[in-house]
């Protein structure tokens, strides 16, 4: 799949968990790179490059995106393993 079809359905998936527009940018310098910017009007989500080689690391970038902006803060580890655990 073509990079960018790859990074608009991810932006889409968080879109539909959050309830609200989200934009999507990759780091390619910072391959493990999961940050999310609350304080915006439309939330930033930055993701490393190694989304595209894992699967379950962009799918754990979905879900603490989307998590975070449900929420308006940044989830702890803890709290995020519990929530990983339930899905």
């Amino acid at each position: 799949m073509e990079d960018q079809l790859f990074v608009r359905r991810i932006q889409e998936k968080i879109e539909r968990m959050a309830g609200c527009s989200v934009e999507v940018q990759v780091d390619h310098d910072d391959e493990s790179q999961l940050q999310v910017e609350l304080v915006r009007e439309v939330p930033l989500v930055v993701m490393g490059s190694n989304i595209y080689e894992y699967s379950g690391f962009a799918r754990m970038c979905i879900e603490y995106a989307a998590a975070s902006i449900q929420h308006q803060r940044h989830i702890e580890v803890l709290e995020f393993h519990v929530l990983l655990a339930r899905n």
